[in-house]
């Protein structure tokens, strides 16, 4: 697709959307590095490697500006309360050196077995056994974090690809994950980017028409968080609304192999891999969610009401996400995810501070404005800072944040996700008021027959 009008106009080497044209925002950011593109600058000439080579670049810069935020815990080491005055909790250091990863065994196998889900406790075993200092000592604390930042250079590069490659109109918004705020602060909290990468790997191959290779991703993905079980719901039910049973088919498999992958030899091994899960039942409502509003202000909610919620939560989101495949106009896997995502947020029985990571893909694959993007990244960076110092609240009230101010900042953080996930999900409509063709998904130019994403 050619940009249309402005500079872009009398063009023929810019095949794509320039941002600093097309989003005042990103014109006004480029001021620090000399203003807008230039009427005759060659963009893409190397096409979209070179599209992917930058973004990733950049966002290796992004990573960088999170580790600059962690380093007081990186030199001295992640310690209670230090490392929440300081904002610079991560579960990869503590947990590491709180469970049997300590000493290279897999975290579920102590004495009491480690909450952490199958994969990601996979990953951090990996990390202990790769690192070259074992125990619990800062040295210990600091290797597992350098390669955990070594890791997340490596799947940011495959997220960018997977949204270069996904919407090769428009490769410049694959930028949304690649130097978001959010991925600074956020990324090296915990082993969600590896889930939002997965994630984003699968539906390539979905779009590619490799429902088999998408199935395996996602069930690798669930096993990092549930929220790609909303956009295996959403592939399914887009292929049905299509008549397309055999490759909704294919990619459920697909999603159960790739987890059984995991899970079998794991539960083999460890039985006790699945505590988190079976745990989850009766755990009392945790940070981020509307539902420890109550909890916060006062008001006791009994741990079984909260999980009734969110279950209850999940089974609106999929009547939801039905209802909406079988409306009239034409509505993708991306923006009927977000719908699901939506009411799942609002209804979660947990939504802590890495959850952020998992709107990215949704504001790249919708081409939301930066302006958007801004104002809800606002409201995530707002919510990491505050939920550090009301854990902190408990060591020294005088400093830390208290219940009833952190409730004003979950519900401000879940109108913000409700708002931007709701936007995504306008945006599949070509109707939508006030969206210019720099706001919409731009299909490729040879759409294969699986369902559009968009």
């Amino acid at each position: 697709m050619r940009t249309g009008g402005g500079r872009a106009g009398s063009r023929s080497d810019v095949p794509w959307v320039v941002p600093s044209w097309a989003d005042p925002v990103v014109a006004r950011a480029t001021g620090v590095i000399g203003g807008p593109l230039g009427r005759y600058a060659v963009v893409g000439a190397r096409g979209l490697p070179g599209v992917a080579a930058v973004l990733t670049l950049l966002g290796s810069l992004a990573l960088g500006l999170g580790v600059w935020q962690k380093g007081h815990c990186l030199m001295k080491g992640w310690s209670t309360p230090d490392q929440f005055w300081r904002a610079c909790y991560s579960d990869l250091p503590v947990v590491t050196v709180s469970s049997p990863l300590a000493d290279g065994s897999l975290p579920w196998s102590g004495a009491a077995a480690s909450s952490t889900a199958p994969l990601p406790g996979v990953v951090m075993w990996l990390i202990s056994l790769v690192s070259p200092v074992e125990g619990q000592g800062l040295a210990a604390q600091q290797w597992v974090m350098v390669l955990w930042i070594l890791v997340c250079v490596a799947l940011t590069a495959l997220a960018v690809l997977a949204l270069v490659a996904l919407a090769p109109g428009r490769p410049w918004q694959a930028a949304h994950l690649a130097v978001s705020p959010a991925l600074a602060l956020l990324a090296l909290v915990s082993t969600d980017l590896l889930g939002v990468a997965l994630t984003l790997l699968a539906l390539l191959a979905w779009h590619r028409e490799r429902p088999w290779v998408a199935g395996v991703l996602l069930g690798l993905a669930l096993l990092v968080r549930p929220f790609p079980l909303l956009v295996l719901a959403a592939v399914v039910l887009v292929s049905l609304r299509g008549g397309r049973r055999l490759p909704a088919l294919q990619v459920c498999v697909g999603a159960a192999l790739g987890a059984l992958a995991v899970l079998a030899p794991l539960v083999t091994v460890e039985p006790r891999a699945l505590t988190g899960l079976e745990q989850w039942w009766g755990q009392p409502a945790g940070y981020g969610a509307l539902q420890m509003v109550p909890r916060l202000v006062g008001a006791g909610v009994p741990a079984a009401v909260t999980s009734t919620v969110a279950v209850l939560g999940w089974v609106l989101a999929l009547g939801l996400g039905v209802w909406a495949s079988r409306r009239a106009r034409r509505v993708g896997v991306v923006p009927l995810s977000a719908l699901m995502l939506l009411v799942v947020a609002l209804t979660a029985a947990s939504l802590s501070v890495q959850s952020g990571l998992w709107v990215l893909p949704f504001l790249a694959l919708s081409a939301r404005p930066w302006w958007e993007h801004l104002v809800w990244a606002l409201a995530e960076a707002l919510h990491f800072l505050t939920t550090w110092l009301h854990i902190a609240f408990a060591s020294d009230p005088g400093r830390g944040l208290p219940g009833d101010a952190y409730a004003l900042v979950v519900v401000l953080r879940a109108a913000a996700w409700a708002w931007i996930l709701w936007r995504v999900y306008a945006a599949a409509d070509p109707g939508e008021e006030g969206a210019g063709p720099a706001q919409r998904p731009v299909p490729s130019a040879a759409e294969p027959a699986a369902a559009s994403l968009s």
